[in-house]
């Protein structure tokens, strides 16, 4: 593992308040390459990486000199009538296995596991906690998905999109309702007070129903492999890294019962770190992403860090994955 300190100092872990051992570290902000630094805990009890200051004006961060990919403004989707009725006719297969006509779009487009798991039908309210401007929320309101809200402080403005999908620049502690699911795909870990969102998503919950929580996982070959070049650290937008023994935790003192851990890493989690390891910023990789042929990996490198994130995946050793939390 590569630190640029290793030292050890009695600060408190925010999820299990240990202060023995705890390890500190200092990162660098590489997604836009400002290179600032700032300092982290690795707890020696429950594992968690986490910020000690949070930077008081952390808002910048996802704004300068440009802006954090999730808060790109998307128009308004167009309407296709024909496409989007193939596509709900693979996910009532996806969902339900009771089309026949759609078995291979299922194995193309996936297996729909978050909602199959969750017992979602396309008649449930969910709810997308710190959705940026809401593309997850547009994409599966494609897949007939009807009853569509996203909340995100960040976002400049609400927005209402003329398929029915609304999304409010709001913190999740200004949410009111009742949902059948509720959804945070990478944005726990942005959060200062994930105990208190956890338990407002309890609250925000009806009984016997789930909320799925997607994170970056600090207990990972990545970690170990990378330290401080690790592309999910992200200094100083993850406040936190959380390990599965600290999500259990949290999840425990919300109240929730941890049902199920789906583990979802990706080739992303060595494309970017041997970046970073390179000393080249996520902004001036935009080349090696988005160009093949401007790529600095050769296509039977990206193959095999596509085949090694699923073999740690399957090993529950990849850099991210998915918790299922249900309430009782």
């Amino acid at each position: 593992m590569q630190l640029a300190t290793n030292r050890t100092e009695t600060i408190n872990c925010r999820i299990c308040q240990n202060s023995a051992g705890n390890r500190i570290f200092t990162a660098s902000e590489m997604m836009f390459g400002s290179r600032e630094k700032f300092d982290y805990i690795e707890c020696a009890s429950c594992g968690c990486i986490q910020i000690i200051e949070i930077p008081a004006d952390i808002e910048k961060y996802y704004h300068y000199p440009q802006t954090f990919y999730s808060l790109e403004i998307r128009k308004d989707p167009p309407k296709k009538p024909i496409r989007k009725y193939l596509r709900r006719q693979r996910s009532k297969y996806c969902l339900n296995g009771n089309n026949n006509l759609w078995p291979l779009c299922s194995k193309k487009y996936g297996s729909f596991s978050w909602f199959k798991k969750t017992h979602t039908t396309f008649d449930s309210k969910i709810l997308d906690v710190g959705c940026g401007y809401g593309n997850l929320l547009l994409r599966i309101q494609k897949d007939g998905f009807l009853s569509l809200t996203g909340v995100d402080p960040y976002i400049k403005e609400d927005i209402n999109y003329r398929n029915g999908v609304k999304v409010f620049k709001k913190h999740i502690f200004e949410v009111k309702g009742q949902y059948d699911l509720i959804m945070s795909h990478h944005s726990l870990e942005h959060m200062a007070q994930p105990l208190d969102v956890l338990k407002k998503i309890y609250e925000l919950l009806k009984p016997q129903k789930y909320a799925i929580i997607r994170i970056p996982v600090a207990a990972s070959f990545a970690w170990r492999r990378y330290g401080v070049n690790w592309v999910a650290l992200d200094a100083p937008r993850h406040i936190f890294s959380y390990t599965t023994k600290s999500m259990q935790i949290l999840a425990e003192k919300a109240g929730f019962i941890v049902s199920d851990i789906e583990y979802d890493s990706t080739e992303r989690q060595f494309i970017i770190s041997e970046l970073y390891s390179k000393g080249i910023a996520l902004k001036d990789s935009n080349l090696y992403l988005k160009n093949p042929r401007g790529s600095i990996f050769s296509k039977k490198q990206i193959e095999a860090f596509k085949a090694k994130a699923i073999e740690l995946n399957k090993k529950g050793d990849g850099d991210q994955a998915c918790f299922y939390l249900h309430k009782e």
